[in-house]
């Protein structure tokens, strides 16, 4: 291991040497955009750029996998093997900062490398568990039909908590990358775009072990091809939120003459059975039926009511509003997910009503609902 420590000297003196080879330096960069990208797609973007979302997370995937690989064939100062330390150079590197006397080391401190290993695990877990999230709660995905919404909002939470973890780890990561640069006259920002650093004077440059480029290409694709493989063979795993429904042509008649037919597994089995009760005040609407035409629609809509779906509307639909339990727009959940919609947007053409689902999701008939799906209108469109 070359990775040695020498109290700074404050003058470091002219000569270089390649620290970060290219690969290393490419990695850090766009593993920073990539991660910022995620961080904005996550808390800022609108819902319909999840698949963004999602992408960016299979690319930071692939960044690590690289990394990995990287970590145990590539040149000297990348490798794992070169920046791990003993607890007693870590104190000792802890002390020597505090007197303002940095120990020099040619890689990572032991700070530093504490934080690449920290970095490399949350985004590890990060990942895995937004796919389970993805998953469980959208129904999409390799573990889409092995993940339960509960199993998929639970890794959601821990997702969100990583992902606030991981900012804070960013920020220490930058002001400990301010604050080494200060107390040891040298940027180490500068050293990670060029890939150079400046050797002590009375400090004789390091011998290098070279980068084993056909293990870690070896490397790199085996672990592609498992992971890339096992997504495409689970993700031929049907979605276990949804069950094959048959289509209702008299529900689809009688009901969808006068609106749209709305799917079974927007309101529990409680709500299908008083709106069915009540079809001579249907929303102000006399819509009568007749005894067996009504058995047979009830019997089709509490089959296959929320109760039945694990999707994401149904679990959070089955919560109704105690005083409008027919009304799907009237649920806590449908006015959370519409807070933020201008009232005018649901007025305008083509939409003309908050009861209008397929004007937006596009995937409303399925009871789908995906983020993806979702297509506001604009508000240039919006007529009166």
């Amino acid at each position: 291991m070359q990775n040695k420590a020498k109290f700074q000297d404050k003058n470091t003196g002219d000569k270089k040497i390649r620290i970060w080879d290219l690969p290393t330096r490419i990695y850090h960069w766009l593993q920073l955009v990539l991660v910022v990208s995620a961080l904005g797609t996550g808390f800022f973007a609108p819902e319909w750029w999840l698949s963004i979302h999602v992408w960016l997370g299979y690319g930071i995937v692939a960044l690590l996998v690289f990394r990995l690989a990287w970590g145990f064939f590539g040149p000297e100062y990348s490798r794992f093997s070169s920046f791990i330390f003993s607890p007693k150079i870590l104190i000792a590197h802890v002390k020597a900062i505090k007197a303002g006397k940095p120990m020099h080391f040619f890689g990572h401190n032991p700070l530093g490398a504490l934080m690449v290993f920290a970095l490399i695990a949350v985004l590890a877990l990060i990942s895995l568990s937004g796919f389970i999230n993805y998953g469980g709660v959208e129904n999409l995905g390799a573990f889409a039909g092995f993940v339960d919404y509960a199993t998929g909002s639970s890794a959601g939470k821990i997702h969100l908590f990583l992902a606030f973890s991981l900012i804070a780890m960013i920020l220490f990561h930058i002001f400990g990358v301010m604050f080494e640069s200060k107390i040891s006259k040298s940027s180490l920002t500068k050293s990670m775009i060029d890939g150079d650093k400046s050797v002590p004077e009375g400090e004789n440059t390091p011998s290098l072990a070279p980068k084993l480029l056909v293990p870690a290409v070896i490397s790199i694709a085996g672990l592609g091809i498992v992971l890339i493989g096992g997504s495409i063979f689970m993700s031929k795993v049907p979605a276990s939120g949804f069950i094959n429904m048959p289509i209702s042509q008299t529900y689809n008649s009688e009901c969808g003459d006068c609106h749209i037919v709305y799917h079974p597994s927007l309101l529990p089995k409680k709500s299908w059975v008083i709106l069915m009760d009540e079809l001579e005040d249907h929303f102000g609407e006399d819509a009568y039926l007749d005894d067996e035409t009504a058995k047979e629609i009830l019997a089709y809509l509490t089959s296959f009511s929320a109760e039945n779906w694990d999707s994401e509307a149904a679990n959070n639909l089955l919560i109704v509003d105690k005083e409008k339990p027919t009304q799907i727009s009237a649920t806590p959940y449908w006015k959370l997910r519409h807070a933020k919609i201008d009232e005018d947007i649901f007025k305008a053409k083509p939409i003309n009503s908050e009861a209008n689902c397929e004007a937006c999701h596009g995937d409303a008939k399925t009871g789908r609902f995906d983020d993806v799906n979702i297509k506001i209108l604009k508000a240039k469109d919006k007529t009166n």
